[in-house]
């Protein structure tokens, strides 16, 4: 091998250097992807486990997310769920936050009349912070669940939309509903 000029070795070093920092790139951003996949596995599973054309749409929607989704919506509606499907959701939705996945930012379950409150609160126990929206339009809820919904959404610190008309809540239920609406400041509330 002959002697290499200072200028030459200089050059061969940084050249392998940023060869180096790019492979270093591409695993780690492989890495990422890969951890960000299992973090929402859980979800993807309880949604295929369900088998049912609403639940494999939004499984396949959140195969599709990539490393920068930061956000994912999970939008459920009409998906004639029972309630085991609805409690399997709402531990998997309560395991991507807790793992540190992709934040929930809008999520509804309207038209699915067994959610009921049974299903309700397991959701509500389970529902992240991070919800800009929710929709449990025609699900069966009665004032325990609205109960429990209103508590959960006085909480919420970036909810902006709550839709949940056309369940049987008592009038004193619905005027709490409707003056959460007006007390915070940002949140529509339609009962």
């Amino acid at each position: 091998m002959k002697n290499l000029s200072k200028r030459t070795f200089v050059k061969l070093g940084l050249a392998g250097t940023l060869c180096i920092t790019g492979l270093l790139q591409v695993l780690t951003n492989v890495d990422a992807e890969a951890k960000q996949a299992m973090v929402i596995s859980p979800l993807i599973d309880a949604l295929r486990s369900i088998n049912n054309p609403v639940c494999d749409t939004a499984a396949s929607k959140l195969l599709s997310l990539r490393n920068n989704n930061t956000n994912y919506d999970l939008h459920l509606r009409s998906a004639g769920l029972n309630p085991d499907e609805i409690q399997r959701i709402a531990e998997a939705i309560k395991s991507v936050h807790v793992e540190g996945g992709p934040s929930l930012r809008s999520f509804s379950m309207s038209y699915n009349p067994n959610l009921r409150d049974e299903g309700a609160l397991n959701l509500v126990a389970a529902l992240p912070a991070t919800l800009t929206e929710v929709g449990l339009v025609g699900c069966g809820l009665t004032d325990e669940s609205g109960e429990a919904l209103i508590t959960w959404a006085a909480k919420a610190p970036k909810l902006h939309w709550l839709c949940v008309e056309q369940n049987t809540f008592s009038k004193a239920t619905r005027d709490r509903f409707k003056h959460l609406g007006q007390v915070k400041i940002g949140l529509l509330v339609v009962v």
